[in-house]
């Protein structure tokens, strides 16, 4: 786990003075998103799935530890920091399966409504994804997060223009891929129930399969609150 983030660290500094950032882009509002990293890429989902991977195979099996199934729900929201500055509501629903002490392993569903002067749609989703935790006590645990999947939305999304106009030339498209990385913290409540809260970097793109023209892709930085059962 410390060895990953180490890699995170120092690929994320020798790349910073090569990199060329997108219009509007700054280098906080996506920090592991472009190279070395990627985390919001195709490239980025390639890397978590090595890297969960490796935890498993490479890190020691306490025969104490007890392997368990914890359903959740989070509630998101944020705000697109490329133009047209979409508002992203999010709900998801899915499992956490702890399979170390520090790592658990996770899938959800999720829907999300997209809302700004040219967009007003709503998309369905699915997400594998893993959480390593930094810190974990009985009262507190504090994680790392990244997952990637694929969404679908009602309408052609996104859709770019300048005020109530639509630029058709960078109209996106009904199926995309999604990823979301960020850092959070679950405090146990009572019995069986913990609250989760933190913050994370959201991207959506048809990853150019329909050509750069047709992938204006949005990202934004959300905050998201969330209950999980634990322990099933």
């Amino acid at each position: 786990m410390l060895l990953f983030f180490s890699i995170v660290t120092i690929s994320h500094a020798s790349g910073q003075t090569s990199r060329i950032y997108p219009p509007f882009t700054k280098w906080y509002q996506d920090p592991l998103g472009l190279k070395p990293v990627q985390l919001s890429t195709a490239f980025g989902f390639v890397c978590g799935s090595v890297t969960a991977a490796a935890c498993l195979l490479f890190s020691k099996n306490d025969s104490a530890f007890k392997k368990k199934l914890s359903p959740y729900w989070e509630g998101g929201y944020g705000v697109g920091y490329k133009p047209p500055y979409t508002n992203v509501l999010q709900n998801d629903i899915g499992i956490l399966y702890a399979v170390r002490n520090w790592m658990s392993l996770g899938v959800c569903l999720n829907l999300s409504h997209f809302n700004d002067d040219v967009n007003n749609t709503w998309t369905v989703g699915a997400m594998p994804f893993a959480r390593w935790y930094l810190y974990k006590s009985k009262p507190i645990g504090l994680f790392f997060q990244y997952g990637a999947g694929v969404s679908y939305s009602f309408e052609r999304f996104p859709l770019t223009g300048t005020g109530w106009g639509v630029d058709t030339a960078r109209t996106g498209t009904q199926f995309n891929f999604l990823s979301k990385y960020g850092m959070g913290m679950e405090v146990h409540l009572k019995k069986k129930f913990s609250f989760e809260t933190g913050i994370r970097h959201f991207h959506l793109s048809n990853g150019n399969t329909k050509g750069i023209q047709r992938n204006p892709s949005h990202d934004s930085n959300m905050f998201f609150v969330g209950i999980i059962y634990k322990n099933l």
